[in-house]
């Protein structure tokens, strides 16, 4: 894969700094607050197989574009509603998709700020199956994160992670342990293609726990990939999810099942410097023969010197076996099996002019198997074509050929 040194210039010359700030918006009661937020992620990538003749894709579109306004109602109360219009421009699509992606409102009885709260919140909302789908997307490890490890979430019943429910969340022991989960609409029979699936329309159920034994970093709605912190942070995190016969495999429908854990660890040092790492564990029971029953890895390793943040990144999914068993499960119900195993290595260099409020990332990446930047993600419903495979080349969702590459610029901008 080439790529014009003398576009790549233009590409970053393009993304001109500027300041980021929240909006306050003054009401005409002080028990009311308002704040408006814009939020604009501008994107340029170079795939290689991207094209449909298999040669390299460059790409110029607006990865998210957001809207959001969020406050108090007396000390009791919190809401939050949220507009995005999420990848538009990508492999030229302009088509408009603007949409509600979050809105819920929030009842603590004993109020909403302090050591110790406890939050009764409703409405479109995070499905909590681990920390990598509540971190804040403007402050990943990496560009995207791991959302190639977020398996069995079907994007029409679980757009961009949420779903409608009724959870409680909040933060105890002198913000040392931080919670949320609750009940969930999840996969219903009575959508498109979901009609077959839950029968008995029976809830999702989901509990995140994160446990903070140095220092916290509890208090936020969503967790964060660098704090910029004063003093050390070392947390660790489990969550866990059930829906009752919400996919369907080769062999039919079954149940959704994950259990995930993280240890994530930020360190600041002498002179404006800070470490950070977080690992990731995953399980996922998500029926026989399934691609996306297995486990995964991930593995996230950042050094800050002052406004500079080179990172390495790495996830690993394997599928788990499925093996011919006469009554029980046939060749061809093990299909899908390791049909979407991962293997991608991302490493990178962000530079933060206000912290997680406005940033420049560059990324380089190295896909192997299923990978939202690789080929494999470039689809006919995606992107109204499929690349060609190379003469003499595997299929690009095979491990055992060469990793396809890509290069990712991102400059996040919050207002």
């Amino acid at each position: 894969m080439r790529l014009s040194l003398s576009l790549l210039a233009g590409v970053l010359l393009s993304l001109v700094p500027g300041a980021g700030h929240a909006i306050n918006v003054p009401l005409s009661t002080p028990d009311i607050t308002l704040n408006l937020q814009i939020y604009v992620q501008p994107r340029f990538q170079l795939s290689e197989y991207g094209a449909p003749s298999g040669d390299p894709a460059y790409d110029f579109y607006v990865r998210r574009t957001r809207l959001n306004g969020s406050g108090n109602v007396g000390s009791n109360w919190l809401y939050y509603v949220q507009i995005d219009n999420p990848n538009f421009g990508k492999y030229g699509n302009f088509t408009p998709r603007m949409i509600i992606q979050d809105a819920w409102a929030a009842w603590g009885p004993a109020g909403v700020k302090g050591d110790n709260v406890l939050l009764i919140e409703g409405g479109l909302i995070f499905f909590p199956t681990s920390r990598f789908t509540i971190m804040s997307s403007g402050n990943y490890p990496s560009i995207d994160g791991h959302p190639d490890l977020l398996r069995g979430l079907t994007a029409s019943q679980f757009p961009a992670n949420r779903t409608t429910g009724l959870q409680i969340r909040g933060w105890g022991l002198g913000k040392k342990v931080g919670f949320r989960g609750g009940i969930y609409e999840g996969v219903q029979p009575t959508v498109g293609t979901s009609t077959g699936l839950n029968p008995r329309r029976n809830p999702a159920v989901a509990l995140f726990m994160n446990f903070d034994l140095i220092g916290s970093e509890e208090g936020s709605y969503l967790y964060q990939g660098i704090l910029f912190a004063k003093e050390p942070v070392l947390s660790v995190s489990l969550a866990g999810a059930f829906q009752s016969q919400a996919l369907r495999t080769l062999k039919g429908v079954t149940d959704s099942r994950s259990l995930t854990s993280s240890v994530f660890l930020d360190v600041p040092l002498a002179g404006d410097q800070e470490f950070v790492t977080s690992l990731g564990g995953y399980l996922y029971g998500n029926g026989t023969g399934s691609k996306d029953t297995g486990k995964g890895f991930t593995v996230d390793v950042a050094y800050r010197y002052h406004a500079l943040k080179p990172f390495i990144s790495w996830e690993y999914f394997d599928a788990a076996d499925c093996i011919d068993t006469p009554g029980i499960v046939s060749a061809a119900q093990c299909a899908q099996a390791h049909t979407a195993d991962s293997r991608n290595f991302r490493a990178g260099l962000v530079y933060y002019i206000d912290k997680s409020l406005q940033h420049l990332d560059m990324e380089f990446a190295l896909n192997r198997g299923q990978s939202t930047v690789g080929p494999t993600s470039i689809t006919a419903a995606t992107a109204g074509f499929t690349p060609v495979v190379p003469a003499g080349q595997l299929p690009f969702n095979s491990l055992a050929r060469s990793a396809a590459k890509t290069l990712v610029v991102q400059w996040t901008m919050i207002f």
